[in-house]
């Protein structure tokens, strides 16, 4: 991208203020939370829920990585043509996806395919948010993908703070029940807040 002059803190504030922008960037920090709080701390649950070795571990992170490429593609398609449907179903998606690992993932095949869809899921997260930035600030975009690459980061560092305050608390399933609660809040929202076209 042509660079559009220099970006100062002032930039960056008009962006936040700008209607629905503000929600957005929540949004994306509260989605980012909840999935590094679960995939930050799958290892311990892999290993003291489902009972699997190193060897099960990295099959079962393999296929998340898989499905995660796999999903890749088809974000795309989904994001460019229902986006704040994708933007939605994505989080709820990973919450259900969480908590039914916090209650079937005792069994090796149910943790393996949970896992595999919670890639697929998650795949379309970076697609469908960047995809709604510069939508939504076609004159600001480095500014905003700037924003939203910034709200990334402190979702990862709260996601894995808390996910680790949850595991030693309460133990591995319990990350995957906390985690939800972002994921949900998230969602909600995207639904009643965040807007996908600019005005």
């Amino acid at each position: 991208m042509a660079p559009r002059g220099e970006a100062g803190l002032d930039t960056l504030i008009d962006i936040l203020t700008r209607p629905g922008i503000g929600a957005g960037i929540l949004a994306a920090t509260l989605v980012f939370t909840g999935h590094f709080g679960y995939f930050g701390y799958i290892r311990p649950f892999l290993e003291s829920v489902t009972g699997l070795g190193a060897a099960g571990v990295a099959a079962t992170l393999l296929a998340f990585g898989v499905a995660n490429y796999l999903g890749s593609f088809a974000s795309g398609l989904r994001a460019e043509r229902k986006l704040k449907l994708t933007l939605i179903a994505m989080p709820l998606a990973i919450s259900v996806i969480g908590l039914l690992l916090s209650v079937l993932g005792k069994d090796v095949i149910p943790a393996l395919v949970l896992v595999a869809l919670w890639g697929f899921a998650f795949s379309g997260v970076p697609v469908a948010t960047t995809t709604w930035i510069t939508r939504m600030v076609p004159d600001e975009t480095e500014s905003g993908t700037g924003l939203t690459v910034a709200s990334i980061f402190l979702g990862i560092t709260i996601g894995a703070a808390g996910g680790g305050l949850v595991l030693d608390l309460m133990g591995a399933a319990a990350v995957f029940v906390a985690g939800a609660i972002p994921l949900v809040l998230a969602a909600l929202l995207i639904a009643t807040k965040v807007r996908t076209r600019a005005p």
